[in-house]
């Protein structure tokens, strides 16, 4: 299977079952944004600055599906997160949101890792239901860095620190599971060699509180 990026591994976990995101479940609805914007900025496509995004550097030909997000930010003035959130989560139209999932769905169905369903009785939206391959593939990416003896990649950990913030991990992992994934990331982000992997789950943290502070700021 092609290496997956940390939007298309979330999606695929986040997606699990019915293919779509309830509009009711805003901490999944925030992580799908928020890995979208830790991808850009991994490559040098974005920068966060206190409350605001400024685009930086082209998107790479390989980071297409995330075109409509990227397009989106791409001002000659830096852009609000809380533009973004207005856009992505609570406007009236969700169209926004349903294109960036539906770009980064595409790319999943042209691996063969998603099949298509709809809903609506007009819309006829697309729902991309995640293969049993898929949920696997990625449910054992993390369970060989964090539970076995696999080193830890920048990747994983930041996929687990999304899981953990929509509280999606319980779907995959056992209590004590859970727990074990934990202590395994505390360690690795307080030693020296995980400087980087710190900064990028501290990068999600700070990222995914502000857009949760403006989401129910604004939905209030």
């Amino acid at each position: 299977m092609r290496d997956l990026s940390i939007t298309q591994e979330y999606l695929i976990c986040a997606m699990h079952g019915k293919g779509k995101i309830s509009g009711f479940n805003v901490e999944k609805l925030v992580c799908v944004v928020a890995s979208g914007l830790l991808e850009l900025k991994m490559e040098n496509c974005i920068v966060l600055e206190k409350k605001k995004v400024r685009v930086t550097g082209e998107l790479p030909a390989e980071k297409m599906y995330l075109k409509p997000l990227y397009n989106f930010i791409n001002q000659p003035k830096p852009v609000k997160i809380e533009k973004i959130i207005e856009e992505y989560n609570y406007s009236f139209s969700d169209r926004k949101l349903r294109e960036l999932i539906g770009a980064v769905g595409t790319s999943l169905e042209e691996m063969g890792l998603v099949s298509i369903t709809e809903s609506g009785i007009n819309s006829k939206r697309k729902n991309y239901v995640p293969t049993k391959q898929a949920v696997h593939y990625v449910v054992d990416l993390i369970r060989s860095e964090l539970l076995e003896d696999g080193e830890i990649t920048e990747d994983i950990a930041c996929l687990v620190a999304l899981l953990e913030r929509s509280k999606i991990m319980k779907e995959y992992f056992s209590s004590f599971e859970q727990k074990e994934i934990r202590h395994k990331l505390k360690e690795i982000v307080n030693s020296d060699s995980g400087l980087l992997i710190k900064e990028m789950i501290d990068y999600i943290e700070n990222l995914i509180a502000i857009m949760t502070v403006l989401t129910v700021m604004n939905t209030n």
